[in-house]
């Protein structure tokens, strides 16, 4: 899904930045990442910045993404579905996502 860059916080006790994106049909997603990986890529988030996420309860192609996580399903509620990456939060609402237990997230900027 395509998905653009609302806001940008990072975390005052950790190297850690809180990404939350939007799409136009009302999807949403946040996502914390380590700065240390999205230096690794060359990013630097800001707002309105273009970004593909696909959420798959399978690992499927890694080759055209730059960042892959997998996750395990924290909670869900009607609409909203949180998961842990490895320790990092990952919510997706209205995504229309199924809810797996487990789940591949896969990002990159927009081409």
């Amino acid at each position: 899904m395509k998905l653009k860059l609302v806001s940008v916080h990072k975390y005052d006790y950790a190297k850690v930045l809180m990404l939350k994106m939007r799409g136009e049909k009302g999807e949403e997603a946040s996502l914390e990442l380590p700065e240390k990986i999205l230096e690794s890529i060359g990013w630097r988030p800001s707002i309105n910045d273009e970004v593909e996420l696909e959420a798959s309860p399978e690992v499927g192609d890694l080759s055209d993404w730059e960042i892959a996580l997998s996750g395990q399903l924290l909670k869900a509620r009607e609409g909203e579905v949180t998961y842990s990456c490895g320790g990092l939060l990952c919510t997706l609402k209205e995504t229309g996502v199924a809810t797996p237990r487990n789940i591949y997230l896969k990002l990159r900027r927009a081409r």
